[in-house]
């Protein structure tokens, strides 16, 4: 199999939240309202990725994996999780905030949904003036406070709220309390898994004027409750190179910052590198064919894959993600 960049149909989800900016980044019919992510790469359930490009075009993920697991994924990332693809990749959007939330383990994922848990990081692509996130207690908390807070609609008062900027980076851990404010557009990278525990919506009512459901129990038995500290991914945002934003046991993600053509360090025949354009449009290389790669854009480079490389048309930022 000759291997080449992967880019995949985004996979739209129209939300609550939901905002305008993915219409325009993707080219998507403005009447498609509500847009709050753009599934770039998924393995998740019923909603399986398919190849846009090349000669392996309309072949979904998942065949990829049952016929070519290793080569596509790695070696050792094929024997640690066969042939399901271990992330999903997302871009999101909001126009309201999320409902507050968390993510449950590994371990509680499985037993009760069979499933992954959720391990997750954001980088901020824009953010208007008075955009916040919403990232944990404040204080060392406990279940009996959790759930009276709740339920007294006073749970927003035990978080920390941080105003954001674009080029900040986070990390969501399984069990922190968070959510997404409005006016923020975000790369998303996590574990495959789709299951949230969702505590405050707002009151918020969808188009036939129902509430969302909430996730109390789950969300007090999931729930972390120490004092939030470290979820800020730190990086010099002057200097034009590749620097770790995070390393977890589920993915590492680096920053590619460039103003000049060059090599992409891949982890050719260990893993599979996902790459997110947050910059400028750029090319990328391979095979003597060019591949062109907007601001927004994702491309999957398969395991197999020996060396690629980027040609900018402005500042170059890319997210570099394997695992």
């Amino acid at each position: 199999m000759e291997w080449y960049p992967l880019i995949f149909e985004p996979i739209y989800k129209e939300k609550i939240w939901g905002g305008s900016k993915l219409n325009e980044l993707k080219s998507i019919d403005p009447a498609i309202s509500n847009l709050g992510e753009s599934w770039e790469i998924s393995d998740v359930d019923n909603t399986i990725s398919i190849v846009k490009n090349g000669v392996l075009a309309g072949t979904s993920i998942k065949e990829l994996l049952g016929r070519h697991g290793s080569e596509l994924l790695g070696k050792p990332v094929f024997e640690r999780f066969g042939s399901r693809f271990p992330l999903l990749i997302k871009y999101i959007d909001t126009a309201q905030d999320l409902s507050i939330q968390l993510h449950p383990d590994d371990q509680l994922a499985q037993n009760k949904h069979d499933s992954f848990g959720k391990t997750e990081m954001w980088y901020i692509m824009d953010a208007s003036p008075e955009a916040q996130l919403t990232l944990g207690f404040k204080e060392a908390s406990d279940e009996f406070a959790f759930a009276k807070a709740i339920t007294s609609n006073q749970l927003p008062n035990l978080l920390n709220k941080h105003h954001v900027t674009p080029g900040e980076s986070f990390v969501i851990k399984p069990g922190f309390v968070h959510a997404i404010g409005a006016g923020i557009t975000l790369a998303e990278i996590q574990q495959s898994s789709d299951i949230t525990y969702r505590v405050h919506d707002y009151g918020r009512e969808d188009a036939h004027g129902n509430q969302r459901e909430l996730h109390v129990q789950e969300a007090i038995a999931a729930a972390d409750y120490s004092k939030a500290s470290d979820y800020q991914l730190h990086y010099d945002e002057d200097q034009y190179d590749r620097q770790q934003l995070v390393k977890t046991i589920y993915f590492k993600t680096d920053i590619l910052r460039f103003k000049e053509a060059c090599l992409i360090e891949l982890s050719t025949g260990s893993s599979f590198t996902i790459l997110m354009n947050v910059g400028a449009s750029c090319e990328l290389v391979h095979a003597g064919k060019t591949y062109g790669f907007e601001f927004a854009q994702t491309y999957l480079i398969p395991a197999a894959v020996e060396d690629i490389s980027v040609v900018p048309h402005g500042e170059g930022k890319l997210l570099v993600v394997s695992v």
